[in-house]
């Protein structure tokens, strides 16, 4: 398959119908996840769902995406990820319905979220309630309106290497530039454009570090990372999960994987003791 021509990232209109029209045909595996967790918690686990979305938004004649660094204030301190969290199903249930039946967020095309193609009726009624969850919390996180949001699609789910969680990514597209409202979860907000991963030398070999004797044998691992680098000069690592969600859809839109992260090209990051429980 050829590589998407990256020009379309500079045509407002064009690129997000692009990703409608690809993402509409990409199976997810929704209900088969969802299921499967809900019968492992019956059996006494503690496997929890978190709806996020990936934020794509046109600017400076080209589309970013909106990601968000994570603060202090949480056990995943300098992490960025997709503005997002934990499923909490009776209210996330309750914006779905409304969302359902008021038909205010729309897709990118016009089309109604009720009116989904290549879907069962399970899958699209989980899609809308991941989509709620993503941008319930997104309000909180950011001061995102989730009205100034269109859908664009659903991704497989991911499951966390970390943590008892699996994500349930969803891709958005926000219409117009809103001031940033952040949670005090929220250090920034990044906004890297898209094309940037497209070029090699922005990719790098993580090497997880943790500051405790006994750590956790999972720190003890190598990850494909993005290296961004900020005004000051001072470098954000993007990694795991988001990372991979990220090039999942890029690969998804454009029939071709992100560009191979040297091994000559080694960064370090230094984890928490906490980092895995998620506790402070």
């Amino acid at each position: 398959m050829l590589m998407m021509d990256l020009t379309l990232l500079r045509q407002k209109d064009k690129f997000p119908l692009y990703v409608l029209e690809k993402l509409n045909r990409v199976p997810v595996d929704y209900r088969e996840k969802h299921l499967s967790i809900a019968h492992s918690n019956s059996t006494g686990a503690l496997h929890l769902e978190a709806g996020v979305v990936l934020l794509l938004h046109y600017q400076n004649s080209g589309y970013i995406f909106q990601l968000i660094k994570r603060s202090q204030a949480v056990a995943q301190a300098g992490d960025i990820s997709c503005p997002g969290g934990i499923l909490e199903t009776l209210t996330d249930e309750m914006l779905s319905h409304i969302l359902c039946k008021t038909e205010m967020i729309r897709m990118a095309d016009g089309r109604s979220l009720n009116d989904f193609q290549n879907k069962d009726d399970q899958t699209a009624s989980l899609i809308r309630l991941f989509l709620m969850n993503a941008l319930r919390e997104s309000w909180e996180e950011i001061g995102l309106d989730p009205l100034n949001v269109c859908f664009l699609g659903a991704l497989p789910t991911y499951s966390l290497t970390f943590f008892s969680r699996t994500i349930f990514p969803v891709v958005g597209l926000v219409r117009e530039p809103f001031d940033y409202r952040l949670s005090d979860e929220v250090e920034k907000v990044m906004e890297i454009p898209v094309d940037y991963f497209f070029q090699s030398s922005s990719y790098a070999v993580l090497e997880i570090e943790s500051g405790s004797e006994n750590s956790d044998p999972r720190y003890n691992m190598k990850f494909p990372c993005l290296v961004v680098e900020d005004d000051n000069g001072h470098e954000d690592i993007l990694w795991g999960a988001t990372f991979n969600i990220i090039a999942n859809f890029l690969q998804t839109i454009t029939g071709n994987p992100v560009p191979s992260s040297p091994s000559s090209r080694i960064v370090k990051k230094m984890l928490s003791p906490h980092y895995a429980s998620g506790k402070r």
